[in-house]
């Protein structure tokens, strides 16, 4: 039984009357109540709390990260649902930091995600994928509303899987604080290079993380330690990895400061001897820096060069080769190119055409193509192909795109597929091609800002726009890749 305690007579409160108003209101004045010495509660936001309250705008394409309107004024956070009512701390230098939820959007759903607020890689990846979808094509005919009316724009074609469809993963290396041994694997937060710890991606294929799994764990055994900002120290940036689903086999490159890897040829036997590791490359970066990636390229194990498979056709590919990072979208922007060229083609121009992707799959539409390409790996692929399977009436054409546009030019092609990285063709290419008079044009787009510029020298040039079509190559991002057809106006 709890103990009682008993109060000393002499701290008694005194005893008054049920409604007896107390002595220090009696002394009152009737006309003034009751002074009270509790402090004021707050009738409006803390001015010393630097936390702030807005709404998510809506999407809009290209963007990084998503807005968010407080007080009249825009910030931007790393995730997101468009209508979402957030409390965030606004970010000095980078994007803001969501502390919760005040009023979720309708389209706000369950993120399987636990890193997403702090990541960046899915802005929009607790925004309902149906809902994704609407809002990109309404952003995208926003976007384009002064090169193209919105109803030559066709609803954008979705993933049947928006999660475990992305077949190439990145991932950073940083040292772990207070140990002269290991290493943390993860990713560089939005616009920071801050490393956000992780052991995987709920975008990847699960091929990509079963492989980084058995990569991780033999590195961890091994010598090798992590670089970190500032004086040179440590030997490892990161690591890539990418799969072909069709065959289940993986390319692993990791990326070092120097050429020579800690732990010889004895750790190369082990990684490339990994179930399902076909290719084991090391790139060298001298730098640590955003971008994962150096120039140079050292085959260690396995094979040179391994298969990937779209739409039915073998490619080989070298490590430092573009291709797309999820198969299913790569077919469906395959098909989406085929609706949109004639049926027929005299010369095909597949400029910015990497291993000529477009080319081969549209073979039976052309009688003779070239592609032009800048990068030294795509394009001795495409010439290894060419020199294995004997194909006469495709030819490569090496350098940068704008260096080489007469050449291609003189050809005199009926069809040129534009497939440039996402700042867009150089000037010149656009020039040309208006110069010549190119009859139909097919611009691959994953910059939004970059087709904008773009397609608007051409309708200024009297192009017009038949028809828009849009893949979604990139789920719970700003991003999409976007096919439009220009017409040359009739002389």
């Amino acid at each position: 039984m709890a103990k009682r305690t008993s109060r000393s007579p002499s701290r008694r409160p005194r005893d008054r009357k049920a409604g007896a108003p107390a002595p220090d209101a009696r002394r009152a004045k009737p006309s003034q109540p009751a002074a009270s010495t509790a402090p004021a509660r707050p009738t409006g936001p803390d001015p010393n709390d630097p936390h702030l309250e807005g709404t998510v705008a809506p999407l809009y394409l290209g963007e990084t990260g998503c807005t968010v309107m407080a007080g009249g004024a825009k910030h931007t956070v790393t995730a997101g649902v468009p209508g979402d009512v957030l409390r965030f701390m606004p970010g000095q230098d980078g994007p803001g930091r969501v502390q919760r939820v005040v009023r979720p959007s309708p389209d706000r759903v369950d993120a399987p995600c636990a890193l997403l607020d702090r990541c960046g890689g899915c802005t929009f990846g607790a925004m309902a994928y149906p809902a994704q979808l609407e809002a990109r094509h309404r952003a995208l005919v926003k976007a384009l509303a002064s090169i193209c009316p919105p109803d030559r724009i066709a609803p954008i074609q979705g993933l049947k899987q928006p999660f475990g469809y992305r077949t190439r993963l990145l991932m950073n290396a940083s040292p772990i604080a207070g140990t002269k041994r290991g290493f943390s694997l993860g990713f560089f937060g939005q616009g920071t290079t801050d490393l956000v710890q992780a052991s995987g991606c709920p975008v990847q294929h699960p091929l990509t993380l079963a492989t980084l799994a058995m990569v991780r764990q033999t590195l961890e055994a091994s010598p090798i330690t992590a670089t970190a900002a500032g004086p040179p120290d440590g030997w490892l940036h990161g690591l890539g990895v990418r799969v072909d689903p069709s065959t289940g086999t993986s390319e692993v490159t990791l990326v070092g400061r120097t050429p020579k890897l800690p732990g010889g040829q004895g750790l190369a036997r082990q990684l490339a001897a990994l179930p399902g590791v076909g290719s084991l490359h090391l790139n060298v970066n001298p730098e640590r820096s955003s971008y994962l990636y150096g120039e140079s390229f050292v085959h260690l194990g396995g094979m040179k060069r391994i298969a990937f498979h779209v739409c039915g056709e073998r490619f080989l590919l070298s490590p430092g080769a573009f291709f797309q990072s999820s198969m299913e979208g790569a077919e469906l922007l395959v098909d989406t190119v085929r609706t949109l060229m004639p049926p027929s083609v005299s010369t095909l121009a597949d400029l910015y055409g990497g291993v000529g992707l477009f080319a081969r799959l549209t073979a039976s539409r052309w009688r003779r193509a070239l592609v032009a390409e800048a990068n030294p790996h795509a394009i001795d692929d495409l010439r290894n192909w060419l020199h294995h399977v004997g194909a006469p009436t495709l030819r490569a054409v090496p350098g940068r795109v704008e260096d080489t546009l007469s050449e291609v030019i003189g050809q005199r092609p009926d069809l040129v597929i534009l497939d440039p990285p996402r700042a867009g063709c150089n000037p010149r290419v656009i020039a040309g091609l208006i110069a010549s008079r190119t009859p139909t044009i097919l611009y691959v787009a994953c910059g939004i800002q970059a087709l904008q510029r773009d397609g608007a020298a051409l309708t200024a040039a009297g192009y017009h726009v038949e028809q828009v079509a849009s893949v979604d190559m990139f789920p719970h991002t700003g991003h999409l890749e976007v096919v439009a057809k220009f017409v040359a106006p009739k002389v």
